[in-house]
This record gives C-alpha cells, structure tokens and sequence, in this order.
C-alpha cells in the first residue's frame, strides 16, 4: 500500500521565512526610523521643572498695575486656581478626547491627513493638546512630517511621565492668546482687566476660541469672528457634555465687555499711568537684580503710589502748565505745511465723532483746513482741523486765548491741540508746545512714602524726570533751611536784621551787593518778615552773622550730601538740588525735626510670593522739634501773608515759593501734617518762563490745585506743639516784648528760655502763653501775670511808663534817631526833611549829622581827621572798630579777637543789629553768582 504524502516542506518554509523577514524590515525599519528621526529627541523630563519666562508686575498701593515688563508677557497660573470652566473650554475647543487618549488621537490624526491628501499641503495637524504642550515647549513650531513623527514619540512619552492635570497645567500657562499674551491668566488680564478666576462662560469660551489663529480671532480687530469662535466653543462643549443647552445659549446671548488696551512700550512693557514712576521703579530693578531679570523673573514689586492722587497731580500740572503758557501768550504755530502735503489727506479723511477722540490729557498734532465753505474761521469762532484719526474742529472756548493774543490762523499751519473733557463729551483745545515743563513730588511725611510723582508735562515727548534727576536752583525755596540752622545758632523768630545795602569784597576788585527781588530795602526787619517776604539782603547778612561753614556742616542734617560751593549765595538757593532732594529736606519740618527717607518701593516677591525684599520706614532725628516747629511757624506766615498766599487752604499749610534770577526756575514746596508737596516749573533750557512768573505765581497755583483734591476727605489737622515751645507777645516790627492788644504786637513762638525778657510797664498787662495753657484772668477781664524784678532793661527803658527809645519825647509818640514832627526835631535831630530808606540819591542823615559839613554825611563819634573808614557811635580811637552799629561791609584798621558770646544770653543794647557782629568771613566766592532770587 502506497504511504500517503504529507504537505509540501518549502511552502512551510516561506511562511517562516516571510515572517522573519518582516520582522528583520520591521525591526530595520524601527532602527532606521530611530536613527533618522528619535536619536536627538530632547527630554521630557525637562517639562517637570518647567518655568518660563514670567512678566514682573508693578503694583500701585491699592494693587491695581501699574506697569508690567516681560519678553513674554506671561503669568504662571496653578492649574487649581483657573476655574473648570475654564479648562473644559479649551479642551473643548482643541482636544474633546484629551481626558480618554494616551497623548496621541489616532482618529484625528488620520481625518488630519485625509484634510491634507485633499488640499495638496499640510494645513491640519490633529495634533492633541499633549502634543501641543510638545511643539511649544520642546520642539520647533515647523511643520513637517519628521517633526511630527517626534511629536508624537514624545507626546507618548509625557503622558506616561505627567498626570493629565499637569500637561493641561503646561498647556494653559503656555498657549499663546494673541494682543502679547501668553497664557489664560495674560489673557484674561488684558482683554477683560480680570483675575482668571473671575471669567465667566462667555469669556472663557471667547478665550478658547483664539488659540488656532489669535490674529485672524481677535476680539481686538474681528469681534465678529471672535464670536462666531465662541459660537463653536460653546457648541463642542455641548456636544461634550460639558454645559447644558441652557448655559451654552446663555453664553451666547451675553454681551463681551473688553478692557481698554494697555499701552504698550516697545521694550516689552505695558504701562498705564505713572510712567516716570514707573521707570524710577524699572531702574532700580535693573541695578538690583540686573539688565533682564526683570522681564523674566516674575517679580511682583508693590509700590507706594496711589492711582487717585496720581491722576490729580497730572491733571494739576498739565492745567497749571496751560494757565502760564495762556499767560505768556500763543506764540504762533510750529511751521506752516504747504497744501500739497495735507490737501490729499483732507479729501480721504471722515469726520471724527467727539466719542472717538483720545483719552482725555492726550496731545495730539493737527493742521489747520479749510471749511466746507473754504474759510477758515466759523461762525462760532473755531477752527477745522485735520489729524491722524480723521477732521475734528477746535471750538471757539478752545480757540480764543489765541484769537485775543492777534493770531490769525493760516490753512497748513502745524499746531498742537490737548483732548478735554467737559460734561462728559471729550473736546479738541488749542494747546502749546512751548517747552515748558513741570515736576511734582507729594510724599506721606511719616512713612516717606511717595505717593505721586510728575516727572514732566509728556513721558511719550521726554523720559527725563525732572523730579529726580534735574539739579535746579531752587532759590529762595532754600531759606527755610538757612533759617532753621540759624535758629539753633541762638537766633530767634524775633531777632532783627538790617535790611540795609551791603557790599561784600569777594576779590580782588570784584565785589558783590545782594538786592532783594523787589530792589528796595526796608530796615529792621524780624527774621519772620524776612522770611515772610522773602527778603534777601536779610538771607545774606543772617548767614554771614550764624557763620558759612556753620550753615554747611549743617546741611546733612536734612540729607543734602551733594558738595555745595562754599560762598555766601548759596543762603539765596544757588546751588543745585533736585526736587527729590528738596522734598526730603522739607519732611523734616513736617516731621517736627525727623528725617524720613523717601521710599518709593515697600516689597518685592519672587514668581512663588516668596519675600524677596522688604524696604522699611527709614528715618533718623535731624534737628530739635521745637527748632522745627519754629521753622514750621515761620513757613505759616509766608502761606499766610507772604510770598505764598496763592497756595492758601481752609486748613493749617506751611511752605515757601522759590525764584531764581531772570525767573527761569519756579518752585512751590508746602505741607500739611498729613502730606507733603513739591512742585518746580521751568524749562530744560536756559531760559526765563516769562514775566510775571514768580514761585507764588506758577509753582503755588499747582500745588494748591492737587493739595485741594488730595485733602479734600482729609481732617483738619494743626501742626503739634512742643513741650518746649513757648508764645510769647512781642511786636512785629522790632522783635520787643509788647502787650496783648498794643499796636502791631503779634504771637510768637521761641524755644523756652530764648523768650524777650524785658517786660511792660507794671500797670500793663501781658501774657506768656505756653502750649495747651490760656493766660489767667481775673474778675475783670484782664490778663494777670507776675513782673520779674530780674528782667534785663534796655536803652532808654522807662520804668514808669512806657518804654521810650533814644530821642524820644515824652510829650509826643515814641520816635528814634532823626525824627521829625514838623519842623520841630526829636532831641539832637536835624530840621529837614528826611529821606526813606530806599532813596539811594539821598543822603540819610541821622542824630549827630554835621549839616554845616561838606565832607559827605558824618556820624556821632566820626572824626574828620582820622582815616578814611568810617567811624560810628562808640568807635575807639585808635581805630579798633567795637563791632556794633557797624556795617558788615566796612572794615575795620586792626580786628580784635571775637569773644565768645551766646547769642541767647548776650544783653541786646538799642538798636543792635546782627549785621554788626562778625562770626566769620566769608570765603571768596565767583561774582557771577546770582544774588537777586526770591
């Protein structure tokens, strides 16, 4: 029997041998695949530390944002602070099965590819939102094949090593969401002004919708587009179970408010207002952590600025900038454009609604057009004009200012035009662009906090703050400090200076005569008048009296480390400060003699909240409080009745104006004991600001205008007394102790012990009044006070009745040397007329006077035989000048050494005037220094 056979061996053999070719391609086609595109596949292990560069907030005191700096503007957000509707919109929009698949959707990939085979080109890329995490984190945004297959390898790779949560978390803050925002929380800031948490699901879908083509989406540019996005966001999110029908129609129903944009630098900066605040904060974080961490490190930096006194203090400036130049005159456009260049542009341009103009404060250029009728001036007395955003007018409230001043507007002219707002509908202004400028400074005194800086006029026009980095002189905005030094010298409020002409030899053949602003002299003068006018030749002589190196070793007590050149203007405010500087200097008086350094930042933390930097109070005693509360008491009286009345509230101001010579710098420094202000007007250029244009006439209108909307909820606060501070009666010409009620006597303030000391008459009443104490009465009204039997007299005191001065008449009023009543003169004087002070053609004569000498006016004691220097009541023989009642600018033959005396304890003789006593010389000085500032 045949045996039967079996299956043919070869064909068995194929099947093994296919199977392990395949196997051999399969697993060569793995290498080579491996080899081609895998080798370099960078790690995602890297995703784990994951932190990007992170936009630095600037914060103002209440937490608005100031500024923001960033290279992407970007704010790492955790993925449990952005809301689940948040979330689910972008799922829905860019992967539906993001929580089913396992980093790479089979399905969409191959609907992707079919899209493309069909189109010719690559135009869909199914890529999941794993894989989007891949191509924006690691991988470049090219579109290839090579660069998918990467993807997708990787893709598989992250979800095995990242929880769902985690990749949605790398995703959310990485996507890019168009305006140059990166990420949810970037997004929501700028186009809503929102927290991400607080989005609703109307915005979150509108969100969603941005990341396939943020430009072509824009709520910004295409709102129709952008809803149409929304539209389908809201549909997936339905289709996903999501939201319910009723949420999604709701959505769709409700109506997209967008935030205002933000301004945007070209360095990577979005910054609102404050701008020259704001850069002071940029440099400081430059010089702190370096030329770009601050874009990146994600810095939150809280500030001391508040928004509200901010925006008064740049509404004050800019009015109070267009009130001095409306005073100085419109002095004609920039340049007149010939028509070739606007003609074309008028033809195109639309009418522009008043709804549509800039934001209120902006500056815009326009030119001049004729009307519809070709003229060029209305019915109503504006102007048509032409600007970037289309033709506007300038109405005849915003016109006639220049029409008074003569100008007659001409088709081209080049002007500048300010956007205001009136009854709540924006208007076009004439304005002028004449260069000027100002700065303010308002700090809280007690903490230094700087709660609103103007560094000048336009920030887009100039980046250079004139608040912190323009050096001025700030002339007689510098008294006070002169006067506060002098009164720890031993001078008091009362004390009496001549105001006198006086020469000062500052080498050889040069000499310098300080003049007042007003180019008159007004005699004994108190330290407060001087300070209350702003006299000059007082300034001078006071300094020349307390000693120049005395008053510059006691600068640095107000923080002035700048070196100062050591002549006697300096007392005139001739060197340079900025007003930063003079500010700091001026809390010293608010604080009642504590230095404050002004703060601008209070923290800064790292992207975490961690704290990085906490900046304190910083403060230290400068001077005593009552030598600060005298100064404040002085500084009063200049806001009250002296060169600083335009700066008058209905509550307690001290401050002083500042002139320089040929007007050029105008300043205004005052405060309240809640807020401290400073204010300087002026140009960059050397140049004056026109006439008229003094401190209390340009800088105070400023200062009173945002110091009124600054305390306007504030209280009524008085400057706090010290225990040591007592107030006394005594008359405001001659600095004398005076009755409660007599002609010309007033209150003033004196450290304890520094007080006059002679008293009235016994049957006169007056009183010595300490702080928180009223004066005694008895039942008839009148004051009760004790006489000292130890009180020191002066010249011609009259124990028995009033006091009386040398050549007085006991039958008529008090009078002094060279008085007349009449023709008749006061004991020993002269009968002729007498010439006033400021006469200087006239030769004053006074008790003693040889009229029958031609020699030129003689005095009591002159000896016409002797040298030529000039010798006065009590002058010795051998030439040896005593030193009172004798000029500062005359010099004696030989000087006898000084005694050392106290000012506070020396006996006053009559008509004593510091003037007359040398403490030291002045130095030589250069005789350019100005000398007739206020």
């Amino acid at each position: 029997m045949a045996r039967k056979k079996g299956p043919r061996r070869p064909f068995k053999t194929f099947v093994l041998g296919f199977g392990v070719a395949l196997l051999v391609v399969a697993g060569g086609g793995t290498a080579f695949l491996y080899d081609q595109f895998l080798r370099d596949l960078p790690p995602v292990e890297r995703l784990l530390d994951y932190e990007p560069p992170v936009a630095t907030r600037v914060l103002a005191a209440d937490g608005s944002i100031l500024a923001e700096f960033f290279v992407e503007k970007r704010y790492v957000e955790p993925i449990y602070k952005i809301p689940r509707v948040v979330q689910l919109a972008f799922v829905a929009a860019e992967d539906a099965t993001f929580y089913d698949h396992h980093g790479i959707d089979a399905v969409s990939i191959g609907r992707a590819a079919l899209e493309n085979f069909r189109a010719g080109a690559t135009r869909q890329g199914g890529s999941t939102i794993t894989q989007q995490v891949i191509k924006a984190l690691l991988l470049s945004p090219e579109r290839s094949y090579e660069r998918k297959i990467k993807e997708m390898f990787l893709a598989l790779q992250l979800e095995r090593a990242l929880t769902k949560d985690e990749i949605l978390y790398l995703y959310l803050n990485q996507i890019y969401l168009g305006s140059g925002a990166y990420g949810v929380q970037a997004a929501a800031r700028n186009y809503f002004d929102k927290d991400v948490s607080e989005l609703t699901l109307a915005e979150a879908a509108l969100l969603a919708g941005l990341p396939q083509a943020p430009s072509r989406y824009s709520p910004r540019h295409h709102m129709d587009r952008a809803r149409a996005r929304q539209r389908y966001v809201l549909r997936q999110m339905r289709k996903a179970g999501f939201v319910t029908r009723e949420e999604a129609v709701a959505a769709e129903g409700e109506e997209i408010l967008l935030a205002p944009p933000s301004r945007k630098a070209p360095t990577g900066e979005t910054i609102g207002p404050a701008r020259h605040f704001v850069e002071y904060v940029r440099r400081y974080l430059v010089k702190r952590y370096g030329g770009t961490a601050a874009y990146k490190l994600g810095l939150d930096v809280y500030t001391t600025l508040d928004p509200v006194l901010q925006a008064e203090a740049e509404r004050a400036v800019r009015e109070g900038i267009v009130e001095i130049d409306d005073r100085q005159g419109f002095r004609g456009p920039r340049r007149t454009l010939p028509a070739e260049q606007w003609r074309p542009l008028l033809d195109t341009a639309r009418p522009t609604p008043a709804s549509d103009l800039p934001a209120p404060g902006s500056s815009l250029d326009v030119v001049v057009v004729p009307d519809e009728r070709g003229g060029l001036r209305r019915a109503t007395g504006g102007v048509r004009v032409l600007w970037a955003g289309g033709r506007s007018y300038i109405g005849k409230e915003g016109f006639a200012w220049a029409a008074r001043g003569g100008y007659k507007p001409r088709a081209g002219d080049l002007l500048q035009a300010l956007v205001e707002e009136a009854d709540g509908e924006r208007r076009l202004v004439l304005a002028q662009d004449n260069g000027t400028q100002g700065a303010l400074l308002a700090m809280q005194p007690q903490t230094g906090d700087i709660v609103a800086m103007v560094g000048g006029v336009d920030y887009d026009q100039s980046e250079f703050n004139r608040a912190t980095q323009a050096l001025r002189q700030p002339g007689s905005a510098f008294k006070p400090l002169v006067y506060t030094a002098a009164l720890d010298r031993g001078f008091t409020p009362a004390t009496v200076i001549q105001d006198t002409p006086v020469t000062y030899r500052i080498g050889p053949g040069q000499q310098w005569s300080p003049k007042n602003f007003s180019k008159k002299f007004f005699g004994p003068t108190t330290l407060r008048e001087g300070l209350t006018k702003s006299r000059n030749v007082v300034t001078v002589k006071l300094t020349q009296a307390m000693g120049l190196n005395y008053l510059l070793d006691y600068l640095p007590r107000f923080g002035l480390e700048r070196p100062i050149q050591k002549n006697l203007s300096i007392a005139l405010g001739t060197a340079e400060m900025t007003l930063l500087e003079m500010v700091e200097a001026y809390g010293v008086f608010a604080n009642l003699g504590t230095r404050v350094e002004p703060r601008f930042i209070t923290a800064i933390t790292d992207r975490e909240g961690r704290l990085l930097e906490e900046i304190p109070v910083r403060s230290e005693a400068a001077i005593a409080p009552e030598t600060a509360y005298m100064t404040v008491n002085l500084m009063r009286s200049v806001v009250e009745h002296g060169t600083g009345r335009r700066a008058r509230l209905d509550r307690p101001v001290a401050g002083k104006t500042g002139t320089t010579n040929d007007l050029r710098d105008a300043w205004f420094i005052g405060y309240t004991p809640q807020l401290l202000t400073g204010v300087w007007v002026g140009y960059d250029q050397d140049r004056t600001l026109g006439r008229t244009e003094t401190g209390g006439r340009s800088a105070a209108p400023i200062w009173k205008s945002f110091m009124q909307e600054a305390l306007e909820d504030a209280p009524v606060q008085d400057f706090a007394v010290p225990s040591d501070i007592i107030l006394v009666n005594v008359d405001k010409h001659s600095g004398e102790r005076s009755r409660p009620g007599a002609p010309g006597a007033m209150i003033e303030a004196f450290r304890r012990g520094t007080e006059p000391t002679r008293p009235p008459p016994a049957d006169a009443a007056y009183a010595t009044i300490a702080p928180g104490d009223g004066p005694a009465w008895d039942g008839d009204g009148s004051v009760v006070v004790d006489r000292p039997d130890d009180e020191v007299r002066r010249w011609g005191d009259r124990p028995d009745d009033e006091v009386r001065r040398w050549g007085d008449r006991p039958d008529d009023e008090v009078r002094r040397w060279g008085d007349r009543t009449g023709a008749a003169p006061a004991r020993g004087g002269i009968a002729e007329s007498r010439p006033t002070w400021n006469d200087p053609d006239t030769v004053t004569r006074r008790w003693g006077d040889r009229p029958d000498s031609d020699a030129g006016t003689r005095r009591w004691g002159d000896r016409p035989e002797a040298d030529p220097y000039r010798r006065r009541w009590g002058d010795a023989a051998d030439g040896n000048l005593p030193g009172w009642a004798r000029s500062v600018g005359e010099e004696p033959m030989r000087r006898p050494a000084a005694p050392a005396v106290d000012p506070r304890e020396e006996t006053n003789r009559w008509s004593r005037s510091l003037n007359t006593r040398r403490l030291s010389r002045p130095a030589p000085f250069d005789p350019a220094s100005p000398g007739g500032q206020m």
